[in-house]
């Protein structure tokens, strides 16, 4: 089964932003996408039927626990690619930071352990702004906290220009194992409004609108 999950380095990085624009830039290549979403969260998985036409599960291991995570995973999966089997993916967004769970020293119900438990490699989303070289330390540390945890790609969000994205990559490549897959540039436009604790729930003809306008 393909899959990867979608990770941030914290909360508000833009992970739901870029999970959904690689939802939709596959779903144009005529991949299937099946999405999911750590956490007990309702309207994250909202924005991702709107993008894939079809249903997004929870994942979250401290309330379904470990065998529940697999069996949902597993089962939907199955389903998936029982409709469609030579080109069906699954996408996982993860929720807060990478390792962020229910306490601060068990990895229950964090995006890190979900990846563990599956097996999944992570593509982490970093926000770039105001950072350069340092991009190259963070992400090494991410990678080393855990190294269990598949860190595969990154992708860099709010990235100021080409240049920027260069010096960014050099950073990371130069002493992290995880490949620079591209970046998202900085532009106010491509947005999601967020309030406390979530995003602003949008009608699903906006949420297609802004989500496919830069692929």
């Amino acid at each position: 089964m393909k899959a990867f999950i979608v990770a941030g380095t914290h909360s508000g990085v833009g992970k739901t932003t870029i999970a959904l624009g690689l939802m939709a830039a596959l779903q144009k290549r005529g991949i299937s996408v099946q999405p999911f979403k750590v956490g007990p969260d309702y309207i994250d998985p909202s924005y991702h039927k709107a993008v894939c036409g079809r249903p997004s599960y929870n994942l979250d291991t401290w309330m379904m626990g470990v065998d529940g995570v697999k069996r949902t995973f597993y089962k939907v999966m199955q389903e998936s690619l029982f409709l469609n089997p030579k080109f069906t993916i699954g996408i996982i967004e993860g929720v807060m930071g990478l390792f962020d769970g229910k306490d601060g020293k068990d990895e229950h119900g964090s995006t890190a352990h979900v990846a563990k438990v599956l097996g999944i490699p992570v593509i982490l989303v970093v926000d770039a702004r105001s950072m350069a070289r340092s991009a190259g330390a963070l992400v090494y540390g991410y990678e080393r906290f855990d190294p269990k945890v598949k860190i595969s790609g990154v992708i860099f969000n709010k990235v100021g220009s080409e240049r920027h994205f260069k010096m960014l990559k050099q950073a990371v490549e130069d002493k992290c194992k995880a490949r620079v897959l591209g970046y998202i540039p900085r532009d106010e436009e491509v947005n999601l409004p967020e309030r406390h604790l979530g995003l602003v729930i949008m009608e699903n003809s906006k949420v297609k609108s802004q989500k496919s306008k830069r692929l």
